[in-house]
């Protein structure tokens, strides 16, 4: 499975929580492959070396997922933790929690709780966005069409780097539907416009806090 458009975390981010004595550290990593996450994994347990627990739980964009309890009773850590990230569609993720105990046990109900708890907080403080294909075209056309194509651009909030100019102006523009795009341009030039494909490109969309 592979998903088109898919969330994940904003930004990288550690943050600690105290349950029942016990010290929580959760850390959140940005992945793309497999390997990523297990290097994370790795250098986070090579961190916190002297900690009782390091938790963990990955979930890619291209259906590939993994937990591990690390010596938690089976199915209380990294299999909660894993179906948060699952159950909020989040992606392209992997999680790291820490568990320093504090001398007071949690049984099963409460180490489902803090782990999904830890985990929970964790993605709040890095914030969602969600990844979305658009597709790319670098167009180019004549300096006296630049005020109209500027303006079709920020009023339909399309994406663009900056512009290219020389004899004539090029930019390069994400879209997420080409047909539209190519129409309007093509309308607002007279058709007195190249637009060339490029490489569809991933862009992140900061959205609002929303996680259960």
């Amino acid at each position: 499975m592979s998903v088109v458009n898919f969330k994940t975390i904003y930004t990288n981010v550690v943050a600690e929580k105290i349950i029942e004595k016990s010290k929580f550290i959760t850390s959140l990593e940005k992945v793309k492959t497999e390997e990523q996450a297990f290097h994370f994994f790795s250098s986070t347990r090579k961190k916190y070396f002297d900690a009782t627990h390091n938790c963990t739980a990955f979930v890619l964009n291209s259906g590939s997922m993994r937990s591990n309890d690390d010596g938690e009773p089976a199915g209380t850590a990294g299999k909660p933790m894993l179906e948060f990230l699952k159950k909020n569609e989040i992606f392209n993720i992997a999680v790291v929690v820490t568990r320093y105990f504090g001398g007071v046990k949690l049984g099963t109900g409460g180490l489902i709780r803090a782990y999904s708890a830890c985990v929970s907080e964790a993605v709040q403080k890095a914030g969602i966005v969600e990844n979305i294909l658009h597709y790319s075209f670098c167009v180019t056309f004549a300096y006296s069409q630049w005020k109209k194509i500027e303006n079709y651009l920020n009023l339909n909030l399309i994406y663009f780097d900056k512009p290219i100019f020389s004899e004539n102006i090029q930019i390069k523009i994400y879209v997420k539907n080409k047909h539209n795009f190519i129409n309007n341009i093509n309308d607002i030039c007279n058709g007195s416009v190249i637009i060339e494909a490029q490489d569809d490109k991933f862009i992140e969309v900061l959205l609002p806090k929303q996680i259960e």
